[in-house]
């Protein structure tokens, strides 16, 4: 199967939980642009009959997702047809393993109305079928068994609108940009650093994606089809070409040089970032 279901990690500045649950169709990668791409829905809201999509990053064991803009739609309207029918183009796309991912993180993502997410549900994500030729005596447990988690998911969900804090913890973030100068390729950048912090307020997880944007589509396309990425950058992430906006993008992570949350703000701005301050749960 290609698909899985994820759990949604909320990356929500203003304080919102998100702990729905995701079913990932499949992801794959455009081998024109080796640009990487997810469609997915939210499980049990196949009645909204709503696709997502939305470019496609791979962090740890989790999945981010950014949004696209509109020529990259049909790419992607283009391998869902495809995939539907099971006429994926192995020359024009490569399905990508996403075995291991134990969740998802929806920072944007662009959505449709869709009629076919069971049949894209059966082709792509196992799920537990009931025996139909149960004894009545197994039915019958089965039924009293499924009264007894119900009576314990109604405590649960009381306990849990009662005392939301119990079930969920709070952590602090930081968001910084700034306006960068790479003399190798001189050329300006933007730089965007996420900072995630423990219980501690110690450095927990980071996130950066620095993205270049060339004036003309001679020099972007001199640079990306000689792969120079691998020249001037030293950066052991992913690198993303955007033929529409003329941008790549370095996606990675790094070891900051100090490790709590006052001396990363301190640091951030001496080193001219504008940073916001925010939440995220867990």
């Amino acid at each position: 199967m290609n698909g899985k279901i994820l759990k949604v990690s909320s990356n929500d500045l203003y304080g919102n939980v998100d702990d729905r649950m995701v079913a990932v169709f499949a992801a794959f990668n455009h081998k024109k642009y080796m640009n990487k791409y997810v469609i997915f829905t939210y499980d049990g809201e196949f009645a909204k009959k709503k696709l997502y999509y939305g470019s496609l990053h791979l962090k740890e064991k989790s999945i981010v997702v950014f949004s696209v803009n509109e020529a990259t739609k049909a790419f992607i309207d283009a391998f869902v047809d495809s995939y539907l029918t099971d006429s994926v183009n192995p020359q024009e796309y490569e399905l990508v393993d996403i075995s291991n991912m134990e969740k998802i993180e929806i920072v944007s993502c662009n959505e449709r109305d869709f009629d076919s997410l069971e049949i894209l549900d059966q082709k792509s994500i196992k799920r537990v079928v009931v025996n139909e030729e149960e004894t009545p005596k197994a039915k019958r447990a089965f039924l009293y068994i499924l009264l007894i988690i119900m009576l314990a998911l109604l405590g649960g969900i009381t306990y849990l609108y009662l005392f939301p804090e119990k079930f969920t913890t709070e952590y602090e973030q930081l968001e910084c940009n700034a306006e960068r100068y790479n003399e190798e390729v001189k050329m300006k950048y933007h730089s965007y650093k996420l900072y995630k912090f423990d219980k501690n307020n110690l450095i927990k997880e980071t996130s950066i994606v620095d993205t270049y944007t060339f004036s003309n589509s001679s020099d972007y396309m001199e640079f990306k089809d000689n792969h120079k990425e691998t020249e001037y950058f030293h950066i052991n992430g992913n690198y993303e070409y955007d033929d529409n906006y003329l941008t790549i993008k370095l996606v990675y992570t790094e070891i900051p040089v100090v490790d709590n949350h006052e001396e990363i703000k301190s640091y951030m701005k001496s080193e001219g970032y504008e940073c916001n301050e925010g939440k995220y749960y867990e």
